[in-house]
């Protein structure tokens, strides 16, 4: 068995911007990027992805190549970052974000999460949605909930979660011998 995490596409976003449920559409590149990261996929045998229609749009042109079953998980969103969705960094006053960023774990956006409730999501149905002996499996998610789905699936603990950074149209398997049972 393995495990496939792959980032979506580049989004169609400016940079300094932030976003994490915002449903952001794709770069105008969104074919080419799609066909560049389908070739480095092997052929998969379930697709689940992220419903963000950054993610849906590959997940979608995945599942049709492998025609295999695709499951939409609205647990694998990215962080929500409340009122500081779709705002510049620039704008969100210094002293919130600072402190927000001196511990993510534990601070949240106002009216957003922290990675505390992130994990909490993501580990929720990777115990309860994912099926870990079902052949190769592709999440198509964002960097925040892979990077969680990335520690759960290996037994690593929460401090570790920013230990490896995945870029968009990335493709990081997990084999089934390191995979947590």
């Amino acid at each position: 068995m393995e495990i496939l995490l792959i980032r979506h596409t580049q989004p169609a976003i400016e940079a300094g911007i932030c976003y994490g449920q915002s449903d952001i559409p794709l770069a105008a590149t969104a074919a080419a990027d799609i066909a560049a990261t389908l070739a480095n996929i092997p052929t998969c045998d379930v697709v689940h992805s992220s419903s963000a229609t950054r993610c849906e749009v590959l997940a979608r042109a995945l599942a049709a190549r492998d025609r295999c079953p695709l499951k939409f998980a609205p647990a694998l969103l990215e962080l929500n970052f409340g009122d500081w969705e779709r705002q510049s960094w620039g704008t969100i006053p210094r002293e919130l974000s600072d402190l927000w960023a001196e511990d993510t774990w534990v601070c949240s956006p106002p009216n957003g999460e922290n990675e505390r409730d992130l994990w909490s999501r993501v580990s929720h149905w990777f115990e309860h949605d994912f099926q870990p002996r079902v052949g190769r499996q592709a999440v198509i998610a964002h960097g925040g909930s892979l990077r969680i789905l990335r520690c759960l699936a290996l037994g690593l603990a929460p401090e570790q979660r920013w230990a490896q950074q995945i870029s968009f149209g990335e493709v990081v398997a997990l084999r089934m011998d390191s995979i947590r049972s």
